[in-house]
């Protein structure tokens, strides 16, 4: 019997399969080199298996999905290729980012020629609604671009609350994830209710995920590279959350290392021992907790299938993942 494993496999093989034969054009090389690199790179491709998911979960066809989350991996690496050229990123997924293998302006093409190829298969969807899932996808577009611009503002300002920092992880990290389920509902002909059943479900995903992923990046033994946030002096949920409540003395220290001009690594191991103490770590636990039980709790409101099980079982991972 299959289990949900070999089933998450299956679909991961069946998007990499068609990622290979997205483009057959070959010239020029200085465009379409970089554009397979991209799409060749190792991912797990969450967000084209939540297009797949969603659509089965409300009674539909997979393959009438998958042009869809085709067009939606397709987005995502346009997001990865431009934030590596914003964050000045060296690697993505263990290889070379492309603005580094080539240059800058190389990657500002192929990411804007990744978006033209997202909507050319979006647009081959297998559904009558298709003017109304090219608005959502548009608008999740202009969504992505205004949580990566909130990202940067926060660089340098220290005057950030948690619901600021959770609008711009809405938008930046859950909205795709939101659009990503949203299709896949309406191409499986799912009704209004299931719609925002799975929208709403998948913004607990996206956002219990960035927290984790910011818890992660303060655990020794995750094979993130330890504190690499706090090395780029990001504003993470824990750092917010520390700023926000801990003592005077606990926010003197945090702010007395991210002043350094070079963080060292003796620097992180206090900085961890800081979000201890403020207790920003057991928050931060308990808030992705939360929003796990709230996300389970939103999928029982869909009638009960194999699709629904898996997408439940997708949170698991996320509680369980070490990188």
């Amino acid at each position: 019997m299959v289990n949900f494993e070999q089933r998450i496999d299956s679909y991961r093989d069946l998007i990499n399969d068609r990622l290979k034969n997205v483009m057959t054009r070959k010239t020029p090389v200085s465009f379409y080199e970089p554009v397979h690199y991209i799409l060749e790179g190792e991912g797990k491709r969450i967000r084209p298996i939540l297009v797949i998911l969603a659509c089965k979960a409300v009674g539909g066809n997979q393959n009438d999905s998958l042009d869809a989350a085709l067009a939606i991996e397709i987005l995502h690496n346009f997001t990865l290729v431009h934030d590596d050229i914003m964050d000045r990123d060296d690697l993505r997924r263990g290889r070379q980012t492309v603005h580094k293998k080539w240059d800058e302006a190389t990657a500002i093409l192929v990411g804007d020629g990744l978006v033209a190829l997202a909507y050319h298969y979006l647009l081959k969807s297998k559904t009558d609604r298709i003017r109304e899932i090219s608005d959502i996808f548009t608008t999740g577009i202009i969504d992505l671009c205004e949580g990566q611009a909130l990202d940067k503002e926060f660089e340098s300002s220290f005057d950030i609350d948690l619901d600021q920092y959770m609008n711009m992880v809405e938008l930046k990290t859950a909205r795709l994830l939101m659009i990503a389920s949203e299709i896949g509902a309406m191409i499986g002909g799912g009704d209004e209710q299931q719609q925002k059943v799975l929208r709403d479900f998948s913004r607990e995903l996206g956002c219990a995920f960035q927290i984790q992923d910011d818890i992660l990046d303060m655990e020794p033994t995750s094979r993130k590279t330890f504190g690499s946030d706090i090395k780029q002096k990001k504003k993470t949920y824990l750092f917010i959350h520390a700023n926000n409540n801990a003592s005077a003395s606990i926010k003197k220290q945090i702010m007395d290392i991210y002043q350094k001009d070079i963080i060292e690594p003796e620097d992180i191991i206090a900085i961890r021992r800081l979000f201890e103490q403020s207790g920003s770590l057991d928050f931060a636990r308990q808030v992705v907790d939360e929003g796990i039980n709230n996300a389970v709790d939103m999928l029982q409101q869909l009638s009960p299938s194999e699709a629904r099980q898996d997408l439940t079982s997708l949170l698991n991972w996320i509680l369980e993942r070490k990188s």
